[in-house]
């Protein structure tokens, strides 16, 4: 393999261009260019390291091997970077401390995440002081309601995270053949907006384990075989931090549907990743797979199988919408509240959250424009019940036109 450098001084950078091809492939053509070549520009800032920059180029499909290299060259600078930060913050990134391994960041821990990030995987959940108080107090910050799901979320994932011990005692004295009863995987079902991610994230915060959030463009990839790499990956990088994990997986519907004749290849190869790695955790590992869809009957038939709990969150009820409308209109009275959840129904949490910035940017601007009175003490008054209902209205308005559009847009794709 050849590398031939070139560097280039412009205001502000130094660019250096690294080509990397086979001698005998090395071609001229017009302009000085080299044909077929993959091209590594690496841009160094005068300001600093920090602030450097990477380019790959390749004309045409990057190989296998030119792949490879592009990951591996990811990685190193990943690791790079997290060494700086840690030395410059010795506290950024560091596991909880009272987790009941006692385990610190190593550089093995260091290189796996440095790994995850490089290949687009969100990190959450590493740079947190406490856990689980000793009395079992579980923090569930802004999660309004939901009092069931919350009881089982930790029954059946956060306690087991927290106390694996205590569960692998009671399958010891209740099994004839040890194997574990604490979950490795559990289904979220519900529509958009109801506290999916915000339980998972919630799960990683008290639990001590980190929460590696899987975003859709991260799994999907045009390059043949590439998609199952990457799922593989993440799988493989997860069982390797000492702690355990939650890998969480949103729109899980959108590459594990069920399998048919019409099914893509890329897409079938994906759903086999995620069986083969479900099946394959092991037992002394705490990692677990939270999965969040709102069309669950899309979802493959062996997927739904491999669950070991499946936890439903419905729009909120009567009294969670005033739960929720509390957390975002305090200064609203009780019975403000109660007509404001009325106003609201068939809303998700989020919904509600939306609505209540809306009052609040509507109330700023007639604020700002005199058009309402200040409080008597002269400062800025708060938006009324009116305003928030006025916003509801119209954010119900905005929701029918959408669910109609996509309900007429699936009557014409089946006609």
């Amino acid at each position: 393999m050849a590398m031939a450098q070139k560097c280039y001084c412009v205001p502000g950078t130094v660019a250096r261009q690294l080509t990397l091809n086979p001698p005998e492939r090395m071609k001229e053509v017009e302009g000085g260019k080299l044909e077929d070549n993959f091209c590594v520009l690496i841009f160094e800032s005068l300001v600093g390291p920090e602030y450097s920059e990477i380019e790959f180029i390749k004309r045409g499909s990057l190989s296998l091997k030119e792949l490879d290299a592009l990951v591996s060259a990811l990685r190193l600078a990943g690791e790079k970077d997290a060494n700086e930060t840690s030395v410059k913050n010795p506290k950024s990134y560091s596991f909880r401390e009272g987790n009941s391994h006692g385990s610190k960041r190593t550089p093995s821990v260091e290189k796996s995440v440095s790994a995850l990030e490089a290949m687009g995987v969100r990190v959450y959940g590493l740079d947190e002081t406490s856990g689980i108080p000793a009395d079992g107090t579980i923090f569930w910050e802004n999660i309004a309601g939901y009092d069931q799901q919350k009881r089982e979320i930790e029954d059946t994932i956060l306690l087991a995270l927290q106390n694996p011990e205590v569960y692998d005692d009671i399958a010891r004295g209740t099994r004839c053949k040890f194997e574990s009863n604490r979950p490795r995987a559990v289904l979220f079902e519900g529509p958009p907006g109801t506290g999916k991610t915000s339980s998972a994230r919630v799960i990683a915060k008290q639990a001590g384990v980190p929460l590696l959030y899987v975003p859709l463009e991260v799994i999907m990839s045009k390059y043949y075989g590439e998609s199952e790499r990457l799922l593989s990956s993440v799988f493989s990088l997860a069982n390797e931090l000492p702690d355990g994990a939650i890998i969480f997986l949103d729109e899980v519907d959108s590459f594990a549907v069920s399998r048919d004749s019409e099914m893509h290849e890329a897409t079938r190869r994906i759903l086999s990743v995620i069986l083969r790695q479900i099946d394959g955790f092991e037992q002394e590992k705490r990692v677990v797979v939270i999965a969040a869809t709102n069309r669950k009957e899309d979802l493959d038939p062996a997927l739904i199988s491999r669950f070991d709990s499946m936890i439903i969150f419905d729009l909120p009820d009567q009294p969670t919408r005033e739960e929720i409308a509390a957390q975002y209109a305090k200064h609203l009275k009780k019975a403000e509240l109660v007509q404001f959840a009325l106003v609201t129904e068939e809303m998700s949490g989020r919904d509600i959250r939306d609505v209540c910035q809306q009052a609040e940017r509507h109330w700023a601007s007639k604020l700002i424009r005199g058009q309402a009175p200040r409080s008597v003490k002269g400062e800025p008054s708060l938006p009324p019940i009116e305003e928030y209902i006025k916003c509801a209205e119209e954010r119900r308005k905005a929701l029918a036109i959408t669910v109609g559009t996509r309900r007429m847009s699936k009557s014409l794709a089946l006609a």
